[in-house]
């Protein structure tokens, strides 16, 4: 029950199961033990662990690039995770963002987090600059291998997935949150996680490869760079051991080939 809560670990869980909590009723007398992250998870509980359909999650990717063309147009967002799986549905929503100029993209999220905030998209979101100092960084490829953890720059946040300024229909493109529930009708306020990532324009292959999934599917792709090709996998590049280099890829299909491998369609990537 717990571990279900936005921002709750198997050790928090298990702290508050020894400490005698058995119930969300039991933690809402106990809001100090909370930090902000844990406050939203338990306020929104019931929305967050209810499915997130794909139309839902297309309607977000769309209204993030809305808001993106308006600081810095030619960015894209990319859908990943389970939708880009050729899943129906999914526990959240996780979008790439990139531009094809390197660079461009450095200060983009804190003045989208500010647009959405403005519009009252936002429930809650936390703001994570980015800890890669360099790709040059031995500690980044000698010790990784089988982690899925990066470093890109990110919002973790929770959306608000409907009407949240009771505007008209047809109005600034709130109305497009909504999912239809039946003739006429427009679907209640719902709260999403979604998760908005920058890379990098030279990183984005590795990202979108990483940021695509499923876990299992990644993990047995960098432990086999590791141990059959003597190269290191991650969201931010290809690294070969031995010759020291980086490969560069243009896309997830140049990632394949530098591996020695056939082309593995996301859909097929389910493991």
């Amino acid at each position: 029950l717990f571990t279900k809560i936005f921002g709750v670990g198997v050790k928090i869980a298990s702290q508050w199961y020894q400490e005698g909590l058995r119930t969300l009723a039991d933690l809402q007398l106990h809001q100090i033990k909370l930090n902000k992250e844990q406050q939203a998870g338990l306020l929104y509980y019931e929305d967050l662990n209810t499915p997130v359909e794909l139309l839902e999650a297309k309607a977000i990717s769309h209204l993030v690039l809305q808001v993106i063309e308006q600081i810095l147009p030619g960015a894209t967002v990319t859908l990943t995770g389970g939708f880009r799986r050729g899943k129906p549905c999914g526990h959240d929503v996780d979008l790439l963002i990139t531009h094809p100029s390197e660079g461009e993209e450095m200060g983009l999220l804190p003045k989208v987090i500010g647009i959405l905030e403005r519009q009252g998209f936002l429930l809650y979101h936390s703001f994570h600059r980015s800890s890669l100092l360099s790709l040059e960084d031995d500690e980044l490829w000698v010790s990784g291998g089988s982690s899925t953890m990066d470093h890109f720059e990110r919002c973790l946040s929770i959306f608000r997935l409907g009407d949240p300024a009771g505007s008209p229909p047809g109005g600034t493109g709130v109305w497009t949150l909504g999912t239809s529930v039946g003739p006429g009708t427009s679907s209640p306020r719902k709260a999403v996680r979604v998760d908005l990532v920058v890379t990098p324009y030279s990183q984005f292959p590795f990202a979108l490869l990483g940021w695509t999934g499923s876990r299992n599917f990644e993990r047995d792709l960098r432990r086999f760079s590791k141990k059959e090709k003597k190269m290191t996998l991650n969201s931010h590049g290809l690294y070969h051991l031995e010759q020291k280099t980086f490969l560069p890829a243009a896309s997830e299909e140049e990632i394949f080939q530098h591996l020695g491998l056939e082309y593995i369609l996301p859909e097929e990537r389910n493991a």
